[in-house]
């Protein structure tokens, strides 16, 4: 099946509509993670259950797994972000508990 170019162009913007819809969900949902990171009730036990499901992300997308360059490089980058806020709050809770002794 040959497609013209008006079909061609409007596939193209039926996916980027896809694209933003998918790009503002997940912006919706990073704040959403970067609220309850703040407000939770034990930082530093929300870090020790993090560093689990890191290591079981890491290995279940270890070598590609069929995802491309940039899934991958986003996918690395995401986690970096997570886990140095989930770093900096288990850190603030441990200096505050300390300063309260």
């Amino acid at each position: 099946m040959t497609l013209t170019l008006d079909q061609l162009a409007d596939r193209l913007h039926a996916c980027e509509v896809d694209l933003e819809a998918h790009r503002a969900y997940l912006k919706a949902l990073e704040y959403a993670l970067g609220t309850l990171i703040a407000t939770h009730h034990d930082p530093r036990q929300l870090l020790r259950g993090w560093n689990v499901v890191l290591a079981d992300a890491v290995d279940a997308h270890a070598g590609g797994g069929g995802n491309g360059a940039v899934f991958t490089a986003a996918f690395q980058q995401a986690l970096r972000t997570l886990n140095d806020e989930l770093d900096c709050t288990a850190l603030a809770a441990t200096s505050a508990h300390q300063a309260n002794r």
